[in-house]
């Protein structure tokens, strides 16, 4: 009898502090969240679409977020920007999207713009990869911005 009340109070015991391990989720509390560097401005944001066809958040898989991206200092050639999330139980970085644009000047009125993309909610880390040219010139230049759960 004693063997049975100590498997289920070892049971319980296991079940509670199981129960109070919670996964931290890659959100923003505060939107819009934005970085910047000497060449680029990246803002995640809300979705600001009402279109009919764009991607629902679905809670407990992913949320719907906008981004906006700008050149704030020299014009870009070539410029292909990529989103990337950490992936589960893995050293990979999943891709969820990339384009490419010819050129982002700085006068530019509308920014490089994702009007809707999802974000796994088991994501801690969202990385933008931002590769370009400087107009008249053939050298490649990379930047990343790393969102996180800090």
């Amino acid at each position: 009898m004693k063997k049975y009340l100590f498997l289920f109070s070892l049971a319980v015991m296991l079940f509670v502090l199981n129960s109070n391990i919670q996964a931290h989720a890659l959100t923003f509390n505060q939107l819009p969240n934005t970085q910047k560097s000497d060449q680029w401005t990246v803002e995640i944001d809300k979705v600001k679409s009402n279109d009919p066809h764009a991607v629902k958040s679905k809670k407990g898989v992913y949320q719907t977020y906008s981004m906006a991206i700008k050149s704030i200092k020299n014009d870009a050639s070539d410029v292909r920007i990529e989103l990337f999330r950490d992936e589960e139980n893995s050293t990979s970085k999943y891709g969820i999207v990339h384009s490419e644009r010819e050129t982002l000047n700085r006068e530019d009125k509308e920014p490089f713009y994702f009007a809707n993309f999802p974000l796994s909610e088991k994501a801690k880390k969202l990385e933008v990869v931002i590769t370009w040219k400087e107009k008249g010139s053939d050298r490649n230049y990379q930047e990343r911005f790393t969102f996180s759960q800090d």
